[in-house]
């Protein structure tokens, strides 16, 4: 239910927008921005617990990834979305790949990550990275 209200109604931090917005090239910005608004909060609060983590606070490129990560999910509705996430196939098994064809021309190795972001035993980077995305 939390999660249905959060992807109806999200509510996007000023404070945290305006530093994220720091970190991102021109094109990687327009690419945040036309995300869907469910998936930049989910974004922003994955970005939040990578800038506190110990081990990837030092990570630009993780900061990155917190923040784009999900680019390739396009608008998708909720019901594809709870499909998903209920293990369901559905084309949202797809955004890594989506994500880095948006990303490739911007940061090949971003968009390298991107791709893998789901991907166990990638890094142990991207085992943290996955774990605090788990968590968000």
């Amino acid at each position: 239910i939390r999660k249905a209200i959060e992807y109806y109604f999200p509510v996007i931090p000023e404070d945290l927008y305006s530093e994220a917005m720091e970190l991102l090239n021109e094109k990687e910005k327009k690419i945040f921005t036309e995300m869907a608004k469910y998936d930049r909060k989910h974004s922003l609060e994955v970005y939040k617990k990578v800038r506190e983590n110990d081990i990837l606070k030092n990570e630009i490129l993780y900061k990155k990834l917190a923040l784009l990560h999900d680019c390739g999910k396009g608008n998708t509705n909720v019901t594809i979305r709870v499909l998903h996430k209920v293990n369901i196939k559905t084309s949202l098994r797809k955004h890594p790949d989506r994500g880095y064809i948006k990303i490739k021309e911007a940061d090949e190795e971003l968009a390298v990550l991107i791709k893998s972001h789901h991907v166990k035993n990638y890094s142990r980077l991207m085992d943290e990275f996955q774990r605090l995305d788990d968590l968000s």
